[in-house]
């Protein structure tokens, strides 16, 4: 009988392989790859600013990113702080909050929380009581304000998001579907006050990120947000899951492919500079900013019906 896998570096039990390049790696050697990603990624951000957001939700990602980031302490000269967004969504939101706040305490980090009905004066559920919108694109397009409202009340210049290799995959696969070039820029070579999104994880695997968590003893099994399931990505992320069982190595060209379509297509897309909203002021992509349509569109929802119109 054949005994269990040993890491490739050294003589510790693995507990994760590469299907691609057959590496295994022990739990050890797994974080140590996982942090040099990270730190390469940051590294490209130089020089850092004062202070890091996070934006950390508390779920598996974001909880692993941010312990990544509290490891890496040492070589970044920068304070962290978790920005956390509480959408209000019932049966769900109370356990992830839960868990965020105690992960910032164990970790000693800074936590900064703002709510839906803070800024917008509902939650999530309540604008799905009043909306033909699918959850995720109003939850999409208010949670981004949520985190740049905040990151500016904190002084944030550089926002690290948990979005991993496989997160990205699926946007590569999501914008070619839509055939438009221009999402593969999306927030980038726009100037506005907002901090400067970066994905740490963008070269780790969800796989890694889920191992990485478990292995810093912070991982908890939290219930799926009960609206994902009219997503479009959740389609594309199990027809990926598929791909990348069948042909290992899938996901990380796919994400590798966007990446060298935008940096050999950065100084030929021009993408129209932001202007200020003519509702709220904030600066947008268009007259209106989506925010503002999306709180006119649930306010003439709520006035027909009450006006018993169709």
């Amino acid at each position: 009988m054949e005994g269990k896998p040993v890491c490739s570096h050294c003589s510790g039990q693995a507990v994760y392989l590469d299907r691609e390049s057959g590496t295994h790696l022990c739990s050890r050697h797994l974080k140590e790859s996982v942090e040099s990603r990270v730190l390469s990624r940051l590294m490209q951000e130089e020089p850092l600013p004062e202070i890091i957001g996070v934006a950390f939700s508390g779920g598996k990602d974001s909880t692993a990113l941010l312990a990544a980031l509290v490891v890496l302490k040492e070589k970044i000269p920068s304070r962290l702080i978790a920005l956390t967004v509480d959408e209000g969504i019932g049966g769900y939101r109370e356990e992830t909050i839960r868990h965020a706040k105690d992960v910032c305490s164990r970790l000693n980090v800074e936590h900064r929380i703002i709510t839906f009905p803070d800024l917008f004066g509902l939650s999530l559920d309540d604008f799905m009581k009043s909306s033909s919108r699918k959850a995720c694109t109003i939850c999409g397009i208010l949670r981004r304000r949520a985190l740049e409202v905040l990151a500016q009340q904190e002084g944030v210049r550089l926002l690290a998001t948990g979005h991993n290799q496989d997160d990205h995959a699926q946007t590569t696969l999501m914008n070619a579907f839509s055939a438009d070039i221009k999402k593969v820029f999306a927030g980038s070579g726009r100037t506005s006050q907002f901090a400067r999104r970066i994905k740490p994880f963008a070269s780790v695997s969800e796989r890694e990120v889920t191992l990485y968590a478990i292995l810093s003893d912070l991982f908890m099994d939290l219930p799926e947000c009960p609206y994902a399931g009219d997503a479009l990505r959740g389609e594309v992320r199990r027809l990926l899951n598929r791909f990348e069982q069948e042909h290992p190595g899938s996901m990380r060209n796919l994400a590798h492919a966007e990446e060298e379509i935008r940096s050999r297509l950065k100084n030929k897309v021009k993408l129209q500079p932001l202007e200020n909203c003519k509702v709220c002021g904030w600066p947008g992509s268009g007259e209106i900013c989506q925010v503002c349509t999306v709180l006119k569109e649930q306010k003439e929802y709520k006035n027909n019906s009450s006006t018993g119109q169709d």
